[in-house]
């Protein structure tokens, strides 16, 4: 594979930050979506950028693809604001997740994985993950979950 030249990643790099900021000026925040590696089997990741102005932190949901990272992510930040709550260590939002599902919310241990954010805001506020459950309702780390230990990166 040849990369393109520089000149060429900088200028899709401005154009897509641009595009970035455009959508939190509009929406309050932006979801930027990495998908999965097939190289690695790294499983996709969506985080917000610049819910942190507003709430103090920002949110992030792994293993889920385009379109579910984005509704999943939207809902979330529309029920913990009706809840007028902050997000705490293991924390459920029910039915945040569609189908009924809840969530449960971890803090992410580094903010490595949110670039984004870091280029933006040159900050690193508090990231939430939004964690899943099997098709019973058992997140990973709960007795008898389904789920591979792969099927969401631990952030």
């Amino acid at each position: 594979m040849t990369l393109p030249p520089p000149a060429d990643i900088r200028a899709h790099m401005d154009a897509y930050l641009k595009r970035l900021l455009t959508s939190i000026d509009e929406e309050g925040f932006a979801i930027p979506f990495i998908p999965a590696d097939p190289l690695t089997g790294e499983p996709s990741l969506a985080y917000t950028v610049g819910l942190h102005i507003r709430r103090g932190y920002e949110l992030a949901i792994s293993g889920l693809p385009y379109e579910a990272s984005h509704s999943v992510l939207n809902s979330l930040a529309a029920r913990l604001l009706e809840q007028q709550t902050p997000p705490t260590q293991a924390m459920e939002v029910k039915g945040a997740a569609g189908g009924g599902y809840s969530l449960r919310l971890r803090q992410a241990e580094s903010a490595a994985p949110f670039v984004l954010v870091r280029t933006v805001y040159s900050r690193n506020p508090p990231v939430w993950q939004a964690v899943w459950p099997d098709r019973e309702g058992r997140f990973p780390g709960d007795a008898a979950c389904t789920l591979s230990g792969a099927a969401q990166l631990p952030l």
